[in-house]
């Protein structure tokens, strides 16, 4: 951020290649969400990750971690610059409408309807950019009967089979330690 009044988060200027020039801010935890944000940085997408400031993104837990590095979240989140804000509170959330007109993408991951407790519907977010792409990856879907339920790796790995693939007959199914249903 360049200072407390404006609110401006200044382009990377090295960014090139095919998506060069594009700018994302990427809101999401785990890894399917940032890692999509990720591989645009590596094509050249301007990329900022907004992280809560208690650093509670799951993915910093995820071993192998050292006193010092969370290697997946280090790895899940390469390319990109970062900045800390709690868009759950009304500060909060009235700076991030002030950035979000910088950006042309927001990758976010929560659970259906989050977003919208928080006061940041589709409504509130295109009032102040009507351009903006919402990327939105959820388990189940924004709709539908299961909608509202949480979606990670694990459990499609275990709903697809993959589980029981990977298990042996005296162990049963077992998760292996990455999340390979990203």
């Amino acid at each position: 951020m360049q200072d407390q009044d404006s609110h401006v988060v200044s382009p990377d200027a090295h960014c090139t290649g095919p998506l060069g020039g594009l700018r994302i801010l990427d809101m999401a935890t785990v890894v399917a969400g940032p890692f999509s944000a990720t591989l645009c940085a590596d094509m050249g997408a301007d990329v900022v990750k907004l992280e809560l400031p208690d650093g509670s993104d799951p993915l910093r837990g995820l071993e192998p971690v050292t006193e010092d590095h969370a290697l997946y979240w280090k790895v899940t989140n390469r390319g990109k610059r970062g900045i800390s804000l709690d868009v759950r509170t009304p500060r909060g959330r009235e700076i991030f409408l002030r950035l979000l007109p910088q950006f042309d993408v927001l990758v976010e991951n929560f659970r259906t309807g989050t977003l919208a407790r928080w006061g940041l519907d589709l409504d509130t977010l295109h009032a102040v950019n009507p351009k903006l792409i919402v990327l939105r990856l959820t388990g189940f879907g924004q709709t539908g009967p299961d909608a509202a339920r949480p979606g990670f790796a694990r459990i499609f790995e275990a709903r697809s089979g993959f589980t029981n693939l990977a298990g042996t007959a005296q162990s049963g199914p077992m998760h292996m330690n990455y999340p390979l249903g990203t």
